[in-house]
């Protein structure tokens, strides 16, 4: 089984895939992209980046993907950032990949999965760790 974990971050989209195999040993692969759209106003590069991410779901063939969920309403106070509008456009994007579900996740609920099972593995990088978490997260449910 394999699933991918999305992180989104400004104006760009982190992915890790993780497989399961029969006995199931979750391991990471070396499938792991980072996108963004340069110019957000200008459609060919938006339609540039769907194609992009279009094809890499489709060489990759999941079986999950998951995405981590942000607030839609976050203040810019203290070390809370409101979200990118452009990642709102990216998450867009995202969904309108149909040939597989895409299950948006709170950050919270990850963390309690991770308390609770203890002993958590990390990325390969550490850029990739929300992506990774995700991943791990929808293999391990």
């Amino acid at each position: 089984m394999k699933a991918i974990g999305i992180q989104i971050d400004a104006d760009k989209l982190i992915l890790v895939v993780l497989i399961k195999d029969a006995r199931g040993v979750i391991t990471q692969t070396d499938e792991c992209s980072r996108f963004n759209i340069a110019d957000h106003t200008n459609s060919k590069q938006v339609q540039q980046f769907r194609d992009q991410v279009n094809s890499t779901f489709d060489m990759i063939h999941p079986d999950l993907i998951g995405v981590k969920m942000r607030n839609a309403k976050a203040k810019s106070q203290g070390s809370v950032r409101a979200p990118s509008p452009i990642s709102f456009k990216l998450e867009g994007i995202i969904q309108l990949y149909t040939k597989c579900d895409i299950d948006f996740i709170w950050p919270a609920t990850i963390a309690a999965f991770k308390k609770k099972s203890g002993d958590f593995p990390a990325a390969k990088n550490k850029y990739q760790q929300d992506a990774f978490d995700m991943a791990y997260y929808l293999l391990s449910k």
